[in-house]
């Protein structure tokens, strides 16, 4: 038995009024609801209410009310005092519950007499009057006239008045809320799209420093093709409203709360996009449970997995708000053009939905249980990641190869082998066609990933010359841990240079900087296999074997292709790859489940021939 003194009790009177409010709102939308199943007998015990299931209301607000309860009991006793408090804390707030007469607000005292049983003196007539006409005659209702306003008080906050139909069967039936279908786990080498506005808005988060005020006071993110200066793209943060840009100093604001982490989000979403049949048409649902292991936050023991998930779906809605604008035209001066200008416009459309209690004063869910993010691209991927309107020349397809293991590197202690890998993978596809593409300056990548302010302190203090150096040195051997492979020239890096070293320094070492020395030095990073073999595979189109399809008819099945590919020793996955596809797909297409068009099968016969050949080659 609760005593009618305890708080439990003063919440226990709370949430059964609440119960029978929604109740008589739901009879009142449909007068046949309560003939329904689950809905007809309603569970009003302690153990389950469906307050506690849907919502989430602070132990500080019950401690609040209940201390306003305590004041109201000591006003018990001075009858004018007590008319005033009534008059001013309760009155406001009758109109809630105008249509539930004194029977069903006191539900949940005659279903439990022993805890407080009614006035037998009180004629039925006046307790089928209405609140506002009996509150203050009823002896002994201290308590529920002041469960009454606080009760008033929460369905105004959480709006509960205002509820749909189909909102309250859900609360009141026991809803079971089903998992959507979620994208599988991105494997350990993924295509990638590398284009132009991708590029900007993953390099936005780990270079805060490039965000600019511009004329209208906007902050801005501004990324300058380095061959065609007139070619950019701009990125933003949008305000609450449509149409609004955060300011420079808000917008600085959310980047440092995105933090860097948001870029490694940014290439999840990047690298699922890719794998879609018609990715600029696509969207995607991911579940924040996976995608937390795929970014390496199962690492990250200080935090719960309902405070990761928390984070998680507030970097994500961040995301949602990253606009995008470039003016861009591609192609040679006297060849055909390409324009692929985009006005403002998201970056990416993303919906978070968090599975878990709400916090009424907030309407947010603070604890998730689970996270689902549905994601979309914004207009820029019909102009950059378009396979068919490359064809028809009216849109490009750029794109490279993401080896998913850099999205465990930890920002916290390895922030710059993290930003390293980034930047290597995204330039690979801008450089393909550069037979010296994996040759880098050790100053040029520095200078494209780390803070000015950070380069400019090493250049003038001897401390943090050597601070920078050591990152730099742990970010290589990180990235060759991960089977990406380094070679050093031999006249530009000597071996007293390199990571880890035991050489001694020569004589002549303090003729110049160390710093000033480890800028010119030059080396080759490749990113981990089969990457360079993917890359290359797309660079050399003119060294396909002639296709060599016998068919009379000339049209080419699904099983056409998986003869000829087992024929020639090509595995699914390399050929999927090769293609831009999943293997999934391939599968489906090999057993006749998904439809092939004459382009696609030609495609997959060349690429066929070609990793064969390769293979033969090698």
């Amino acid at each position: 038995m609760l005593d009618p003194d305890n708080k439990d009790y003063f919440k226990l009177q709370i949430i059964r009024l609440l119960e029978e409010f929604l109740l008589e709102r739901i009879t009142k939308l449909d007068p046949d609801i309560r003939g329904k199943q689950n809905i007809n007998n309603v569970p009003l015990g302690v153990e389950n209410i469906f307050l506690e299931k849907y919502f989430k209301i602070p132990d500080e607000f019950w401690d609040l009310k209940y201390e306003w309860l305590q004041q109201a009991h000591k006003l018990a006793h001075n009858e004018k005092e007590l008319q005033n408090f009534f008059n001013s804390e309760i009155n406001p707030y009758l109109d809630l519950f105008k249509d539930i007469k004194i029977d069903k607000t006191l539900l949940a005292s005659r279903k439990n007499p022993s805890i407080c049983k009614p006035d037998s003196s009180k004629s039925k007539a006046n307790q089928s009057n209405k609140v506002g006409d009996t509150v203050f005659v009823i002896e002994d209702s201290l308590t529920k006239l002041c469960a009454l306003r606080v009760a008033a008080e929460l369905i105004q906050k959480m709006e509960l008045h205002k509820l749909s139909l189909s909102t309250l069967e859900n609360l009141l039936g026991e809803p079971t809320l089903g998992e959507p279908a979620t994208e599988p786990k991105l494997p350990e080498i993924t295509g990638l799209p590398t284009p132009a506005p991708l590029r900007a808005g993953v390099e936005s988060h780990y270079r805060p420093d490039k965000w600019k005020r511009n004329a209208n006071n906007h902050g801005v993110f501004e990324a300058a093709s380095k061959t065609n200066p007139n070619n950019r793209v701009e990125v933003f943060i949008g305000g609450e409203k449509d149409g609004d840009i955060l300011a420079w100093e808000a917008a600085l604001q959310v980047i440092d709360l995105m933090g860097i982490d948001a870029a490694k989000l940014q290439l999840v979403f990047a690298s699922h996009l890719f794998n879609q049949h018609n990715p600029f048409q696509s969207n995607f649902i991911l579940k924040g449970t996976e995608v937390i292991k795929q970014i390496g936050w199962d690492k990250k023991h200080r935090l719960t997995v309902s405070e990761k998930l928390a984070e998680l779906a507030s970097i994500a809605f961040h995301l949602g708000r990253m606009l995008m604008e470039c003016t861009w035209v591609e192609g040679k001066p006297k060849g055909n053009k390409v324009d692929v200008s985009v006005s403002v416009s998201p970056l990416w459309v993303i919906e978070v939905d968090a599975r878990g209690q709400k916090n009424i004063f907030t309407g947010k869910v603070d604890a998730p249980l689970e996270v689902y993010i549905n994601v979309s691209p914004g207009p820029w991927a019909e102009k950059w990641l378009n396979r068919m309107g490359i064809k028809a020349g009216i849109a490009l397809h750029q794109f490279g190869w993401l080896a998913t293991e850099i999205l465990k590197i930890d920002p916290y202690h390895e922030e710059l082998a993290l930003k390293l890998a980034i930047h290597l993978t995204m330039v690979s596809r801008i450089k393909m066609w550069d037979k010296n593409q994996y040759e880098h300056k050790v100053g040029s990548l520095l200078e494209a990933v780390e803070l000015e302010s950070r380069i400019n302190a090493a250049r003038q203090e001897k401390r943090e010359a050597y601070n920078l150096k050591q990152r730099w040195d742990n970010s290589l051997t990180l990235l060759m841990s991960m089977n990406w492979r380094v070679i050093f020239d031999d006249s530009t890096y000597p071996e007293w240079l390199r990571p880890n070293s035991q050489t001694e320094k020569p004589s002549d070492w303090r003729k110049e900087k160390i710093i000033d020395r480890l800028w010119k030095a030059k080396l080759t990073i490749k990113p981990p296999d089969p990457i360079p073999a993917l890359l290359a595979a797309k660079t050399e189109p003119l060294q396909l074997k002639p296709v060599t399809r016998t068919k009379s008819e000339g049209i080419l099945t699904g099983a056409d292709i998986r003869k000829q590919r087992e024929a020639k020793g090509v595995s699914q996955t390399a050929l999927a790859e090769w293609a831009g596809k999943t293997k999934a797909w391939l599968c489906m297409v090999e057993k006749g489940k998904r439809k092939l068009d004459p382009k696609e099968a030609q495609e997959l016969w060349a690429g066929i021939d070609f990793l064969a050949n390769q293979s033969d080659q090698a």
